[in-house]
């Protein structure tokens, strides 16, 4: 191919006398080829001084100094004929029927066509397959439109995931970042869930409007399905939640278009920007907590950050953005509430997890109130207990003292029950030490431990272990009897123990001084 620095040199062998033929010697090319480049420049030095403005002048100078091409706009295709041509257009028009029915992954992909095609004995280069397709489905670039927002009018929200291994977990989880930005001052608020539901949805819109002290006037929402249960068209249904949030905070709820995601742009960035800050050093924590606290350090720097834009961080822009917010109110009630049946096991399924109640409740249905912390069971308007939201999926909380009727008349089932391996360690060990061959009274112990408190029956315990007494129902009741009917004036039963032990103590640090030379008087 001619180079442009051939198309030089062959010039400047022209301009110096020689003929066709000593220049296609000289650079190595062909007579035909030498001529028809040296009369185009002598068309364009013709047009050149013939030409009347500038434009036309720069358009001949442009094109005589050009690297030279083939012209290819008259090639006669072999391979793609119309016939092909048609086969193809036959393929893309089914792949766009396919996408307007919902079917988007039945489409036909390049490669497919390209198979199709030899399949119906057609002789021609993937290569080519590509680039027909390529053209016929090009389309030109969107363009955006810059955005500039006044002070305390828009925010918008997002989720993300990120994977962390949490050692008081065991393994590797995946969590949700949901993730505020103020468009005006560029503040960003950030938390950690372990599920994208609608608890932690509420969750953080409280912990967002308390941070900031106020609410924006409007919030822009992608179209998860924690935020929208329905689309018609361009219309949104809002979820409940939503409702909620902005029946109770006052502000409106606007949603982007679907795959549309440049709509938000700023949270969008946020949620990759906060990630990797928090996150992309140190991935290992030793509780969620840790991992949650984190998260907001890495928030609180990017916010403490100064822009070059502007020589100010979000922090300070916001101070003077927060008079324009709505009006603050106090945080919103973010419990759910709903009904479940207790089965056989006299356990309630909430949300993949396991919780007991009260065994005299199987079979009946119980109110559970819950966040993303923790659950709280009703039955019939009365309160029986709260317990702390599980993680994770088919985990069971159990608490031994709801199966006490139910252990009376089964006492044997105690010893390989979850009910005791989900008890303390130190209950597990006074069944292990002192009532593995008498669960029944192991369970009477439950009894009394229920009536007391289980601090109460421990110190006893450990009193009646320290004077050499056996470790019997009957004496800790003995010993509790002692406690409740003690005269007035006397001195508590259960400071005694402390009592002893301090001058134990005492005494063997006596001891200690009272080796060699040394003293100690007390």
């Amino acid at each position: 191919m001619l180079t442009l620095e051939k198309k030089e040199k062959m010039i400047r062998l022209y301009l110096t006398g020689l003929s066709y033929t000593e220049i296609a010697k000289e650079i190595g090319m062909t007579r035909q080829t030498v001529s028809k480049y040296i009369k185009q420049y002598e068309t364009d030095l013709k047009e050149l001084e013939s030409a009347t403005t500038t434009q036309e002048k720069e358009q001949i100078i442009i094109r005589s100094s050009a690297k030279p091409k083939y012209d290819i706009s008259n090639r006669q295709r072999f391979k793609l004929t119309p016939d092909v041509e048609e086969m193809i257009n036959t393929c893309l028009l089914e792949n766009k029927q396919k996408i307007q029915q919902g079917k988007r992954k039945l489409i036909m992909k390049n490669i497919d066509i390209y198979e199709w095609l030899i399949s119906n004995q057609i002789d021609i280069s993937y290569q080519s397959v590509c680039a027909y397709i390529a053209k016929q489905t090009q389309r030109s670039k969107e363009a955006f439109i810059r955005q500039a927002y006044e002070p305390g009018q828009v925010a918008e929200f997002d989720w993300g995931d990120v994977t962390l291994y949490i050692d008081e977990l065991g393994a590797e989880r995946r969590f949700k970042i949901g993730v505020f930005n103020l468009k005006y001052s560029d503040k960003r608020f950030a938390y950690l869930y372990s599920h994208e539901n609608t608890e932690a949805f509420l969750d953080i819109h409280t912990r967002f409007f308390e941070e900031i002290q106020g609410v924006p006037t409007e919030v822009v929402y992608d179209n998860a399905r924690v935020q929208v249960t329905y689309l018609a068209g361009r219309e949104k249904q809002p979820t409940e939640a939503v409702k909620k949030l902005t029946n109770y905070y006052g502000y409106a709820a606007r949603y982007t278009n679907p795959y549309s995601g440049h709509e938000k742009g700023h949270v969008e960035r946020s949620v990759e920007l906060i990630r990797r800050k928090a996150y992309s050093k140190c991935h290992r924590f030793k509780t969620i907590a840790d991992a949650v606290t984190a998260l907001l350090d890495a928030t609180t720097r990017e916010n403490q950050k100064v822009k070059q834009q502007t020589n100010q961080s979000a922090d300070a822009v916001f101070a003077q953005e927060q008079k324009h917010l709505l009006p603050y109110r106090v945080p919103l009630d973010t419990y759910l509430t709903s009904t479940y049946k207790v089965n056989k096991y006299s356990l309630i399924h909430v949300d993949s997890n396991f919780y007991s109640v009260p065994d005299y409740l199987v079979g009946k249905e119980v109110t559970v109130r819950k966040n993303i912390q923790q659950i709280k069971v009703y039955y019939q308007d009365r309160f029986l207990f709260k317990a702390k939201r599980l993680i994770g999926r088919h985990q069971y909380h159990i608490d031994i003292h709801h199966y006490l009727a139910t252990l009376k008349k089964k006492p044997g089932a105690i010893a390989h029950s979850l009910a005791l391996k989900q008890a303390t360690p130190w209950l597990q060990n006074i069944f292990q030490t002192y009532y593995n061959t008498n669960p029944r009274d192991f369970i009477y112990l439950l009894t009394i431990i229920e009536q007391n408190s289980l601090e109460t029956i421990q110190f006893t315990i450990e009193w009646l272990q320290r004077q050499g007494l056996p470790i019997q129902n009957n004496q800790i009741i003995n010993y509790l009897v002692n406690l409740n009917s003690k005269p007035s004036g006397s001195k508590d039963l259960l400071e005694a123990p402390i009592e002893q032990a301090c001058y134990h103590q005492l005494s063997e640090i006596s001891s200690i001084y009272s080796q060699g030379e040394n003293s100690w008087i007390n």
